[in-house]
């Protein structure tokens, strides 16, 4: 049957406790402090008569607090209790004397109890300021442990990003991550659904142990229906601690059951849906939700990836398809005059596979061309940093003959604006020469040309955009293709001497028709956005590589910019809001010999740090950015990094402890307190180096981390 709203709150404020006890007036006498206790919780009692009992009973229901007698049966010392403590985790466990005895109290606590009673001298205040530091008390380690586990489920998520695997396999890996989280009642079963925003359907991609009726009833949602469309239509996380009256979806027989629904978002677009199973009963965490909204953003990113990707494979073929039908001979050189690319038609005209001149220098290639016209042209293409006027060229064919070639030599021009190579087209114009309008035909292949340079260029940006781009261009050169086809029908004509006014008059019509001038000027601006795109795409899955570096359990030179910069971008979305990142690293910093994942992971953890503070000072609302700047530099036998920012600051007080293992400025449930501790043993134990801060309340902190240059320093 379905709850209410209003019984799932009630659930909520509750505080359940177990009085383990054999005695029913000690049990009363308990039962009548803990209704006395000052809180705002509805004390809800329950009791058993031994610890085997308590054992069987804290599997089924869920309990914040266990009062112990000492005294039942089966507990005949203090190390009895050592099974409970194991089951009853970090939730707080009172042992009860009848008679005061210090020594065997400190045992009882020894052996895994929170406090020891001693219930012969106990008054309601005593017993509820006792009770309510115990539970505190407990909270405080549980958070310190949970976030510790989480700070691994995000990082495990991060290295499984790194595979080179499918996005529904990689979802499927994800959701067993998602489910080893350190929460007592989220189950091991759950699902990853994607988002169909067109359909406006989600469709069910991973699970783990759903009921087989479940998979099939639940293969493809609509949005609003059921609690993961409800979650995927309203944008936001929903909760639910029981099978109430938004669960639509069902079957006769199914086990009550709780629900986490998170929504994965990218920005304003919906990517999907992580449905979770709970215990019934369970209750609503604000750590618990912030931990699951934190994975979905992560999920986001490696969705994200995937398709990108997928979208640059798609884009490649695309590319080479399109460069497979075009006519011209495309060789591709780079900046150490080697052959990097060699299109089908150069195959075909030269009789050299691109097999076999792929990789070696331009000037050893076997082309049998004239190689001094050749090498001229290369060479002012090269200076000028502009495309050549056509020249022609004699070639001899596989076959012996020889034949004519127009060729060009276009620069390559990186995002920079440095030359990056060149690239040759080339048409056999052997037949064209023959014929009267000669200028008519040259004009037809500089056109050809630019456009077999602009998709060259394209080769090695295939980005978010360049499909629409693609397709553009492949449309243009229909166009320019019919425009040729009639130029041609036009020369024919010329060439037997008679020239049909019907044909002048097609031709004017298509060019009029497919619009020239408009080609002209929107072919390079497609080129152009299409280079930005992938910029930007590319430098993002780059950086996510280099920041896990997979397999690097020993030491290797490192790139340390290159590695902060990569950090950096991969912890993009913690500082975006709050934050302005400014860098200014030295171009002359050599490669240190350092464990390159760890240190990665210490940049992390003090960008993270820096961007928290910020928020902290800020507010999470404010429109207002703070500042974290990074800097690099050599000094002396020492490759320095300075990270700073415009945060609270440390105060003075924490300041001597903020290496120490599980310290934190920060409140109950937001810092593990583990951060800048495994940093500074990474630095320090590990690499022989340092790991200091300076700092001024309410202007910022700047943690400088010091790393030895020579595999000596010390």
């Amino acid at each position: 049957m379905a709850e209410s709203a209003d019984k799932r709150d009630v659930d909520a404020a509750r505080l359940r406790v177990l009085v383990v006890d054999d005695d029913p007036d000690s049990v009363a006498e308990v039962t009548v402090l803990l209704q006395q206790m000052q809180t705002d919780l509805s004390v809800v009692c329950e009791s058993v008569e031994s610890v085997s009992d308590a054992l069987k009973r804290i599997r089924d229901v869920h309990f914040d607090i266990i009062m112990l007698d000492i005294g039942v049966a089966d507990l005949p010392s203090p190390q009895a209790i050592t099974e409970l403590r194991g089951a009853f985790s970090y939730a707080p466990i009172i042992a009860m004397s009848k008679y005061a005895d210090d020594s065997l109290a400190l045992e009882w606590v020894r052996g895994g109890a929170d406090d020891c009673l001693y219930m012969g001298v106990m008054t309601s205040q005593i017993f509820s300021r006792i009770v309510n530091y115990a539970i505190l008390r407990s909270h405080t380690y549980r958070a310190l442990h949970q976030r510790s586990r989480t700070h691994h489920v995000l990082n495990a998520l991060l290295r499984l990003s790194q595979k080179a695997l499918p996005l529904e396999p990689m979802l499927e890996q994800a959701l067993q991550i998602i489910l080893s989280a350190p929460f007592a009642e989220i189950q091991h079963r759950g699902g990853i659904f994607l988002a169909d925003e067109s359909a406006r359907q989600l469709r069910l991609v991973a699970q783990d142990q759903l009921n087989p009726k479940i998979q099939s009833l639940c293969q493809e949602v609509e949005y609003g229906h059921c609690l993961c469309g409800m979650a995927a239509e309203q944008r936001k996380l929903l909760f639910a601690s029981c099978v109430d009256e938004r669960h639509t979806i069902g079957f006769d027989g199914m086990q009550p059951h709780g629900h986490y629904n998170v929504p994965i978002m990218s920005k304003q677009r919906l990517l999907g849906v992580i449905v979770l199973y709970l215990d019934h009963g369970h209750r609503r965490s604000k750590e618990e939700e912030e931990f699951l909204n934190g994975v979905a953003d992560t999920l986001a990113g490696i969705i994200e990836r995937i398709r990108t990707q997928q979208q640059l494979v798609q884009a490649h073929e695309q590319n080479s398809r399109l460069l497979a039908s075009i006519n011209s001979i495309l060789i591709g050189v780079d900046n150490h005059d080697q052959i990097t690319h060699w299109n089908q038609a150069a195959e075909a005209a030269f009789g050299l596979s691109a097999q076999e001149s792929v990789g070696l220098p331009i000037v050893k290639s076997r082309i049998p061309w004239d190689w001094a016209e050749v090498t001229r042209n290369i060479l002012i293409c090269q200076s000028d940093h502009k495309q050549t006027r056509r020249f022609d060229v004699r070639y001899q064919t596989p076959r012996g003959g020889n034949r004519l070639l127009s060729v060009s030599a276009t620069p390559f021009i990186d995002a920079a604006g440095a030359q990056a190579g060149y690239l040759l087209i080339a048409d056999d114009v052997t037949e064209q020469k023959q014929l009267d309008s000669e200028v008519q035909q040259v004009q037809k292949l500089q056109s050809i040309g630019q456009l077999a340079a602009g998709i060259a260029h394209e080769i090695n940006t295939p980005i978010q955009y360049v499909g629409d781009n693609v397709r553009f261009l492949q449309d243009s050169f229909n166009d320019l293709a019919e425009v040729i086809s009639d130029s041609r029908k036009l020369l024919d004509e010329a060439g037997k001497g008679k020239v049909e006014p019907v044909s002048v008059a097609q031709l004017e019509e298509r060019i009029e028709e497919v619009d020239l001038d408009y080609l002209h000027e929107e072919i390079p601006a497609a080129i152009s956005q299409s280079l930005e795109g992938i910029d930007r795409v590319a430098k993002i899955v780059r950086a996510m590589k280099e920041f896990s570096h997979p397999g690097a359990e020993e030491k290797s030179l490192t790139d340390i910019n290159k590695a902060i910069e990569s950090t950096a971008i991969v912890t993009r979305n913690v500082w975006k809001y709050h934050a302005e990142l400014e860098m200014d690293l030295d171009p002359g910093m050599p490669e240190v010999l350092c464990f390159p994942g760890p240190f990665n992971e210490v940049i992390l953890n003090i960008i993270v740090n820096a961007a928290h503070a910020i928020t902290e000072k800020l507010g999470e609302s404010s429109t207002e950015k703070g500042v974290i700047r990074i800097t690099s530099r050599a000094e002396g036998d020492w490759a320095v990094v300075r990270i700073s920012d415009s945060g609270t600051g440390i105060p003075e007080a924490a300041q001597a402890h903020v290496f120490e293992p599980f310290f934190t400025t920060k409140e109950v449930g937001h810092g593990t307190g583990q951060g800048l501790s495994l940093s500074h043993r990474i630095i320090v134990d590990n690499h022989a180096g340092e790991l200091n801060f300076e700092t001024r309340a309410g202007e910022g902190t700047t943690f400088i981390v010091r790393l030895p240059l020579s595999s000596d320093a010390s």
